[in-house]
Formats: C-alpha cells, structure tokens, sequence
C-alpha cells in the first residue's frame, strides 16, 4: 500500500503538522538527533500513540557535526545522509513526500529539502515543505509560527483538523518542552493558538530567495553572535548554504 514519506531535519518537527502525522500514517525520517537526546525522547514518546514506531527511522547524526560540516564545506556529510534517505526510500512505497520547508531560519533546517530533492533525484513523485518558524520583516524581532510567509500562503495545502486530532495535537504541545525552550512561550501559545490547522506549501523546484516578507535569520544571527564574540565564524547563506546545494541539487540552482 503506498504511503506518504516525512523527512524531518530535527525530532519534535512533526508536531507541526501531528494531526495529519496521525491521519495519513506515513514513514518518518529525523535526520539529526536535534542538538540534545530529550528532543529524541519527546519525540518518541509523543509519537508512541500516533503511529507504529517502526515505521520511524531515527538516523541520530549529532547536530554539531553538520554544523560542522558546513562551516568545513563537507558535502560528503549531507550526500551521506541524502544517501542514506534514498536506501530506505527504496524499500518503501511512497506516494508523496513532506520535509522541512526551506525558511532561512536555520540553516540544518533548510537542508532537508535538497536532502530530499537528491535522495528523489530521477522521481516525479510531490514533494510538500512543512513550515515551521521564519523570522517576519518587522522593526522588532518577531517569528511566525506553522505558516509560510503571507507573499507564499496562495501555494499552500490547507488540511482542517478534526475535534479529536485538534485536542490529541494541543495536548501533545505539552510533551516537547525542548522544543518549547527554543521557540519561547509567545511562539508556543501562537503554535498552539493554531494547531487546528495544518499548511503544506508546494515545494519549491528551485532554491528560493527570501520572500519579500521573511529575513534571512541565520545571517542575522551569525552577525549578532560575532559582535557579542560568542563565535569564531558564523554560518551564512552565500559563503556556506548555497555552495553545499550546488554541490548536494544543482537542479536547484538550476532554475
């Protein structure tokens, strides 16, 4: 019976899109082990009571080392992983695939979907980004939350939840407090606010440029760690991301 296939960058994504997770029973992959081992365990423990767990794949590569790799333009670590991606895929049948969207909030985040652009190199099969958290063009710092940017909302999938996959999803908020640390509660209580909803955009066939309402946050960040002197050399867009996707997808520069 063929099924729908989710590539996650980092455990607790999913709970982004839970009630459709629960619905569509699909195969999961978690690239990384999210920086720390509870996000692993919230994860697993969450999604106990929403799908077999043997239809996850847990692949557990340490955060810092892609990090790493970036900063080193190793692309052989993502390639591993688009390989590794490809190897399970093949023994599955996949109807349609769901990943990270690419939002430039961070940059392990948006290599999920030129992980998945090389692992499905030669298939037509859809492809839908899953959005997370992006940085909105704003005098303060503000985050939207499980929406892409306004400029994008017409190419989205909308999915209306249930009652009951609405109260099974706000309940799980309160399993990923990991999660809920990075994100801050003003962002948990407007994930939450929304959780009755779940948008798919339509991926993209070639790499974005940030739209005209989203900042490109892992620059700005970078900025900000070098001048408080917390870093050496911070991740950018143009002298790290976009040379590893050359590398990883051309196609996705192609266009």
């Amino acid at each position: 019976m063929k099924r729908s296939l989710m590539v996650f960058s980092h455990p607790n994504h999913e709970v982004a899109i839970l009630g459709s997770v629960r619905r569509i029973q699909p195969h999961i992959i978690f690239l990384t082990d999210g920086g720390a081992r509870e996000r692993v365990e919230q994860s697993e423990e969450s999604l106990r009571s929403v799908v077999d767990l043997a239809d996850v794949a847990w692949l557990d590569v340490p955060e810092s080392s892609l990090y790493d790799a970036l900063l080193k333009h190793d692309t052989g670590s993502f390639r591993a992983l688009a390989n590794e991606v490809a190897s399970i895929a093949k023994h599955l049948d996949v109807d349609r695939i769901y990943c990270d969207s690419i939002e430039f909030y961070n940059p392990l985040h948006d290599v999920a979907l030129p992980i998945v652009r090389a692992a499905f190199e030669h298939s037509a099969l859809p492809i839908f980004e899953v959005p997370l958290i992006h940085q909105r063009k704003a005098d303060d710092e503000v985050y939207e939350v499980l929406r892409a940017p306004g400029s994008l909302r017409s190419s989205c999938e909308i999915v209306a939840l249930t009652p009951d996959e609405h109260e099974m999803k706000r309940r799980a908020f309160g399993i990923y407090t990991s999660l809920a640390e990075q994100l801050g509660p003003e962002n948990v209580d407007l994930a939450v606010s929304r959780a009755g909803e779940e948008h798919f955009l339509t991926a993209r066939s070639h790499l974005p440029s940030p739209a005209v309402d989203q900042v490109l946050r892992y620059d700005w960040r970078g900025r900000r760690l070098l001048e408080q002197g917390l870093v050496a050399e911070a991740i950018t867009c143009h002298g790290h991301y976009l040379p590893l996707v050359e590398e990883l997808c051309p196609m996705l520069l192609a266009a």
